[in-house]
């Protein structure tokens, strides 16, 4: 079976987007996390139809409205744990594993690429590596999966930082393990992601 968490920051003001809140302010910038949260729940759903797949929303925090996505899209809700972003992406993994997924994933829910083409690709060739990973332009990736833990890959990683693909490609490659990488997404971080989210749902929608 495979398993993917969708990790999204609970949606409190002025602690979501914060690279938006100059161009949205702290009202626009929390209302765009929560349509980036929602598309993704979106695209997630269509996978759902088609691919032999769990999907899980994990929250940061405990919320209102994290428990109402959770329900509208029929999905448990869990609640991130650990001391980084990589001890929440390792636990979050090794959480789904010990619970009977042969191959678990983590996908943030701010990179739009990730749509159902890309997901159905990923439930597709996931079990063909013991690694599968979205790289992003930015030098970090938006999903990675693994069919066993590898607590190598998060601990101690320059996060927020370009190098954070390259380094674990590097970590990867030096345990020996297959890493298949995926064609390159971006994720909505400033203004201008904004702005090129607005255009790629716009002309989804006209599609």
């Amino acid at each position: 079976m495979l398993s993917l968490a969708l990790f999204a920051k609970a949606p409190i003001l002025g602690k979501t987007k914060t690279r938006l809140q100059g161009a949205l302010g702290r009202e626009g910038a929390l209302a765009a996390h929560c349509e980036l949260v929602e598309y993704a729940l979106t695209q997630l759903s269509q996978v759902r139809q088609k691919s032999a797949i769990r999907i899980e929303l994990w929250s940061s925090a405990e919320h209102p409205l994290a428990q109402q996505w959770a329900q509208a899209f029929d999905l448990p809700l869990r609640i991130q744990f650990g001391d980084d972003l990589g001890a929440r992406m390792d636990n979050a993994l090794q959480d789904q594993l010990a619970r009977g997924a042969e191959y678990a994933l983590v996908m943030g829910c701010d990179c739009p690429l990730l749509d159902g083409d890309y997901l159905s690709w990923v439930a597709e060739h996931a079990a063909s590596s013991d690694v599968i990973i979205a790289p992003a332009e930015d030098g970090g990736y938006g999903l990675i999966g693994v069919a066993a833990g590898q607590p190598t890959l998060f601990n101690d990683m320059p996060w927020s930082s370009s190098m954070v693909f390259a380094e674990t490609l590097h970590r990867a490659h030096e345990i020996g393990l297959r890493v298949l990488v995926g064609k390159p997404i971006w994720d909505v971080d400033r203004p201008a992601d904004w702005l090129r989210f607005q255009r790629l749902r716009n002309h989804s929608q006209r599609a």
